[in-house]
């Protein structure tokens, strides 16, 4: 009998370990826009004050089982939080090119500045694949707050601009 009962609650666990795997929710840029548009929003409310609660780890702004986080950056292409590489905190990116030559920090900022949002491809290095880098493509939107313009963004892999073309007919994508 206890055999039993151990071979059912074992049974169980594994079952429920399968079902909560299958409820986190895939990066797709629909999600990434929905969040970036949602820090925006707390931003707006509530300034700079917002960012600890976009950059905490167990929060809201950390999606997609992780993969998913939403950064800050001015339109000066300085950043101002980014969770996952703190070390950017308060860097200039303006000059930062990627293995392609794309100023991505600045092209985020002019999508932001012309159109007030939109979608910037280009290659970053993946956290699970390794070394080199990758095409990745961000959705960046300027929300204001207290006299101050501020940039939120958030990527992910294995997305091209023609995907975005089909699935937002209506976004601006940058291109050179």
């Amino acid at each position: 009998m206890v055999k039993k009962t151990l071979i059912i609650f074992s049974s169980l666990l594994i079952a429920l370990s399968f079902a909560a795997s299958g409820f986190a929710e895939p990066l797709t840029p629909q999600l990434a826009k929905e969040k970036v548009i949602e820090a925006c929003k707390l931003i707006g409310a509530e300034g700079e004050a917002a960012f600890a609660k976009i950059k905490d780890p167990n929060g809201e702004f950390r999606f997609a089982d992780g993969a998913g986080y939403i950064w800050i950056q001015d339109l000066n292409a300085v950043v101002l939080m980014h969770p996952i590489k703190p070390s950017l905190d308060g860097k200039d990116m303006s000059g930062f090119a990627d293995k392609n030559g794309t100023l991505l920090f600045l092209n985020f900022s002019e999508i932001c500045e012309e159109k007030g949002a939109g979608w910037v491809p280009y290659v970053w290095p993946h956290p699970k694949r390794g070394d080199g880098t990758f095409p990745k493509i961000s959705y960046v939107k300027v929300v204001k707050h207290g006299g101050k313009d501020y940039v939120a963004g958030a990527g992910m892999y294995d997305v091209t601009p023609a995907d975005i073309k089909k699935q937002f007919p209506g976004d601006a994508i940058f291109e050179d």
